[in-house]
């Protein structure tokens, strides 16, 4: 009979769409969680449980830890600090030239987790929390009028804008351009107006622009884009529209 192995941890996770497959409805998994740990925090955690220990000791011995797996790496050798087994290499082909080539070959450290880590995670599982991530994370967060410096607000017909945001960066369909998934909504008329110049700055956290001559209304932005902060496309254009309204007198 198999061993039940009782999960005593767990790892909250929500949803997000998967960008790799050709599939249009799956989703992966994204666990929560909250600041990076440190040796600080590492430390404070020894101390909370062994008191005889002080937080600054323990960090310097850290330290003078890492710089003698440092070393021993640059010596080519493999370091299993029970955790995680390091294990230097090279990358890259050889001919018939055996000498290593800059351009083509590369030293590297290779990292896997221990056999430690492989039974820690026998006592944990996953827990959804619930939340579906939209759009991926992207969303539009700041537009700022260059000319006047409001931000989320009054903006000037035909002069520039800064767009800031998460992975909205522009990356048009097969046939589009840059300046067609741009689109400004007249939201008391619904009319829909096309961005007019090229983009100046195209960036996954920042679009500097022109704005096209927009008559007097209140509008929202919609930023239409296949990118995706992986290296493959979306499967399918994200649409980033935004929750400003912009006033044009």
């Amino acid at each position: 009979m198999a061993t039940t192995i009782k999960k005593i941890h767990e790892w909250f996770y929500y949803l997000m769409e998967n960008t790799v497959t050709k599939e249009t409805n799956d989703k992966i998994a994204k666990v929560k969680s909250k600041k990076t740990k440190g040796l600080e925090d590492l430390a404070e955690r020894i101390v909370q449980t062994r008191t005889e220990y002080r937080k600054d000791t323990l960090v310097n011995i850290y330290r003078m830890m890492n710089e003698v797996k440092l070393e021993f790496l640059a010596e080519g050798e493999k370091v299993n600090d029970e955790i995680t087994l390091l294990e230097p290499a090279i990358t890259g082909n050889f001919y018939e030239d055996t000498n290593f080539a800059e351009d083509r070959n590369a030293c590297v450290v290779n990292s896997r987790v221990t056999n430690v880590v492989q039974a820690m995670l026998q006592q944990v599982k996953g827990t959804f929390n619930g939340l579906n991530l939209e759009n991926g994370g992207a969303s539009i967060d700041s537009i700022t009028d260059a000319t006047t410096g409001a931000v989320n607000g009054e903006v000037t017909p035909g002069k520039t804008v800064t767009i800031t945001g998460k992975k909205i960066r522009v990356v048009p369909e097969e046939g589009e351009t840059e300046q067609n998934c741009i689109t400004w909504t007249n939201l008391d008329t619904q009319q829909v107006v096309e961005q007019e110049d090229a983009l100046a700055v195209n960036d996954p956290s920042k679009i500097i622009l022109q704005l096209p001559a927009l008559i007097s209304g209140t509008y929202s932005l919609t930023v239409k884009t296949l990118f995706s902060s992986n290296a493959v496309n979306l499967k399918a254009p994200r649409y980033i529209t935004s929750n400003i309204k912009l006033e044009v007198k």
